[in-house]
């Protein structure tokens, strides 16, 4: 580094240039001039902090902080959802878009419309969006209505043909017991029944579920558990169910007897002494998933 700067020292001393920007020569005949100081030969910098930013060339990978995902079996399509509000959808080679919230809210859960493609006409959605905070949606098989819960408690349906709410709103006081005034909390699953489409299963993060009749416009049962629910899965047959819980246990329900589950186990969870199992972290989703050997 000393050789390069002593080259340096000498090419700036052995061609020095006046200001006009020619090679220094005498001011007349036989008069030499004096060598310019080093700074006047120092060379004046444009370019400032403000012309360079960040910019991203290449992205890589699983976004950071995934919090959902949704897989379209159809279009073989696979999209992650971010804590601060990207959403990637991969697909086959070449096939990688990316978006993001502009309000930089995190995704909770994605649903894809299969071999469906719905309208722009979004403002009577965007309007229930700014009125309450969505905290889970059930798109059934081949329907064309959106069940969307909502932090409040409540249950709103959705044409997802001209995005416009429906009149049907199942309210959280009507959901529970009329005599229960405690608020059950935000809805945290919605799924309708294997056996019969118009009976949807509610759970609420409180521990309470509901099988309510769409068709009635009533509770059919429900259910009170001692731990909040993180998820909820039904048995391909639509008899029994499961729900994973704030604990750490996993609950497994009959709809023959709901006054209690018939099975509470702690995947994860050590035998104490007294034969009762430790309580763990959070399961926060469940799948019912059966096989030949059951």
């Amino acid at each position: 580094m000393k050789k390069f700067r002593k080259v340096l020292d000498g090419l700036t001393t052995s061609s020095p240039v006046n200001p006009g920007g020619s090679p220094a020569c005498g001011s007349a005949a036989g008069t030499p001039s004096t060598a310019p100081t080093p700074r006047e030969l120092e060379i004046q910098e444009t370019l400032m902090s403000e012309h360079f930013q960040i910019c991203k060339t290449v992205r890589h990978g699983v976004p950071y902080q995934p919090t959902a995902l949704a897989f379209d079996p159809v279009q073989k399509i696979l999209a992650t959802g971010s804590r601060s509000g990207g959403v990637r959808l991969l697909g086959r080679p070449g096939v990688d878009c990316h978006c993001q919230h502009e309000s930089g809210a995190a995704v909770l859960q994605l649903q894809f419309l299969i071999n469906e493609v719905p309208n722009t006409h979004t403002s009577h959605v965007l309007h229930m969006c700014r009125v309450c905070v969505i905290t889970f949606c059930h798109l059934p098989f081949q329907s064309k209505w959106l069940y969307v819960g909502t932090e409040r408690g409540n249950t709103h349906i959705v044409n997802i043909e001209s995005f416009i709410l429906s009149g049907y709103v199942i309210m959280w006081n009507k959901a529970i017991e009329l005599s229960t005034k405690t608020h059950p909390g935000p809805v945290v699953h919605l799924s309708d029944s294997p056996k019969d489409e118009g009976k949807l299963l509610i759970g609420f993060e409180s521990g309470t579920i509901v099988m309510w009749d769409l068709r009635a416009k009533r509770t059919d049962f429900r259910i009170h558990y001692d731990e909040a629910i993180h998820s909820v899965s039904w048995h391909h047959e639509g008899r029994q169910f499961m729900c994973s819980h704030s604990d750490g246990s996993l609950s497994m329900w009959n709809l023959r007897n709901t006054a209690k589950p018939f099975q509470v186990t702690f995947p994860h969870g050590k035998t104490q002494r007294d034969g009762r199992k430790e309580s763990c972290k959070p399961i926060l989703k469940v799948e019912y998933k059966t096989s030949r050997n059951r």
